[in-house]
């Protein structure tokens, strides 16, 4: 189960935001007319609301509401709809079932497919949050997890590395940058450090 969501989360027909999807959700503010302007992304229309309330009703009957999972429909969905997409679906789920996608996912899989369905359902929801975890199942414990500390600080530090710093901060009561300086030593220590930044 877990093989077929991955290969058909790899093959999928993912399709990308279109550029005319981009400009209609990319609206500019002017800040107190002094002709700065300022740019807001309306999220909502970089995704179809009526396909996420479908799609939410669909992993619906395809778990909480009948006996056993149709794990297909679960692969289908999350292998196919594009971030936005998802997010979209993820609010549509809350309101048909009063209940987050990961609680759903937890009550109706096992395994290493629960796994897998639960790190897309837990990346969507909220990057930098899931990236946090990461970092701090990495670092904790007897012995480092190098490799995934290594490709998350260095292929996150110029996209969301503040806003997962903060969320690291918030779960630990502790910074990033200390539990790397804790749990490293030297030149791979400093390294670390200077791309994740005290502050």
């Amino acid at each position: 189960d877990f093989k077929r969501l991955l290969v058909a989360a790899s093959q999928g027909d993912r399709y990308e935001i279109t550029r005319e999807q981009l400009e209609e959700a990319v609206e500019e503010i002017t800040v107190e007319g002094n002709g700065t302007g300022m740019y807001n992304v309306n999220y909502s229309k970089l995704a179809d609301m009526g396909q996420a309330k479908r799609d939410a009703e669909k992993l619906f009957k395809a778990g909480e509401d009948r006996w056993g999972t149709d794990e297909e429909e679960f692969i289908r969905i999350f292998s196919t709809r594009h971030y936005y997409q998802l997010r979209a679906t993820w609010n549509e789920y809350v309101k048909l079932t009063q209940r987050d996608i990961t609680n759903s996912v937890d009550r109706e899989t096992s395994g290493d497919f629960r796994s897998g369905l639960k790190a897309i359902a837990q990346n969507i929801k909220c990057r930098p949050k899931y990236f946090a975890e990461r970092l701090k199942k990495a670092i904790k414990g007897l012995g480092t997890d190098d490799k995934t500390l290594i490709r998350i600080v260095v292929s996150r530090a110029e996209i969301d590395m503040v806003q997962i710093k903060k969320e690291f901060l918030e779960m630990n009561k502790q910074t990033l940058w200390k539990w790397i300086q804790d749990d490293t030593s030297g030149d791979y220590r400093k390294l670390l450090c200077a791309i994740v930044g005290k502050n």
